[in-house]
């Protein structure tokens, strides 16, 4: 896991995921989870991590550890509609410890470069019921739905024309 200074800034500094990353991938899986020095979840290489609990709870790590992920944080803001709906019971940042996580119904990265991505299996064994979770997909949903027709002040217009000519 990276040093708290450099995991809650943005930086150039990606060797160590890249060397999660390529460690994983020798063990035959996706991508790593970090845990920090207390025993608690803490990141994925450039993604943050969620988890839906068997209450239906939505809980992602505190920041003061790992970056602020856009992606997570705008997740955050979003959830709460499924929990108006009755989908989820609630929406927290909390620690959660490598048991805890396993025990979840459902998991999944959270990054700016793919959908919220489905975490079905962790160290061979399921999360859940082994299938990707319709909360999961709920939650990738709403940001797709929140990027496509997403809210006028969160876009700034880019005059393209006057930065051609």
């Amino acid at each position: 896991m990276k040093p708290p200074e450099f995991a809650t800034m943005k930086n150039v500094n990606y060797l160590p995921n890249v060397l999660s990353v390529m460690e994983a991938e020798d063990k035959g899986a996706f991508a790593s989870i970090w845990v920090d020095d207390e025993g608690y979840i803490a990141e994925g290489p450039i993604v943050n991590v969620a988890f839906i609990t068997q209450d239906k709870e939505l809980i992602l790590p505190f920041f003061d550890k790992i970056l602020r992920g856009c992606t997570a944080l705008r997740l955050l803001q979003l959830a709460p509609k499924l929990v108006k709906q009755g989908r989820l019971k609630s929406v927290k940042m909390a620690n959660v410890t490598v048991q805890e996580a396993k025990r979840a119904a459902e998991m999944m990265f959270v990054g700016s470069t793919f959908p919220p991505l489905p975490i079905i299996m962790w160290d061979e064994q399921p999360i859940g019921d082994g299938k990707v979770g319709e909360l999961t997909m709920a939650l990738s949903d709403l940001l797709w739905e929140d990027m496509v027709a997403g809210v006028g002040m969160r876009r700034i217009p880019v005059p393209y024309e006057k930065l051609t000519s």
